[in-house]
């Protein structure tokens, strides 16, 4: 899958309007040989859990305004994944948490279209399951946020197809790694 760049295609190391795309992910420059690599992108969401209930966040941008989503965002440059997750769950909700509340439970692909550009992300999702819902404040990019029982999540409009993918599994496949012990 091709990602359009603006036109011309000027090359960041020589000036010229020479760089073009070789494959799905690279671009090279014709005349200077500056090759550009458009890698995945790494994402960390949290699937918060009180006593069988799953916080989702109302989405305040595009892509996919209005639709549900979980708490999280992109991984910055020197974040691992828990990192980026502690910091964008304060940044979106105002929640301090620790990476000792926060439990790997799986990752997956995902496409995210922004100003006409297909970014590929890995998506990684933590459980953090506490023991009462916090005192939460919707900030950032985030419009509202919701509880939803595990047994009624609104399938129908959550945004991104590995959210999807991750709830389903969530719901179906792994029901013991909601019974653990909360933090």
């Amino acid at each position: 899958m091709s990602i359009h760049l603006p036109t011309p295609r000027f090359c960041p190391q020589c000036g010229q309007t020479s760089l073009k795309q070789r494959d799905a992910k690279k671009w090279a420059c014709q005349q200077c040989q500056f090759s550009y690599f458009h890698n995945m992108a790494s994402t960390a969401g949290a699937l918060i859990i009180v006593e069988q209930e799953l916080l989702l966040v109302e989405r305040a941008i595009n892509p996919k305004k209005g639709c549900w989503d979980l708490p999280g965002g992109f991984v910055e440059y020197h974040e691992s994944l828990e990192q980026g997750l502690q910091r964008e769950l304060e940044e979106e909700l105002g929640l301090l948490i620790t990476s000792q509340q926060l439990q790997y439970f799986g990752s997956y692909a995902n496409q995210y279209r922004y100003n006409e550009v297909l970014y590929h992300t890995c998506d990684a999702f933590f459980i953090c399951q506490l023991s009462h819902k916090p005192n939460l404040h919707a900030k950032d990019d985030v419009a509202s946020l919701q509880w939803h029982s595990l047994k009624k999540l609104p399938f129908n409009n959550i945004a991104f197809s590995s959210v999807n993918q991750g709830l389903n599994d969530l719901v179906k496949n792994r029901p013991q790694q909601l019974t653990n012990n909360s933090h």
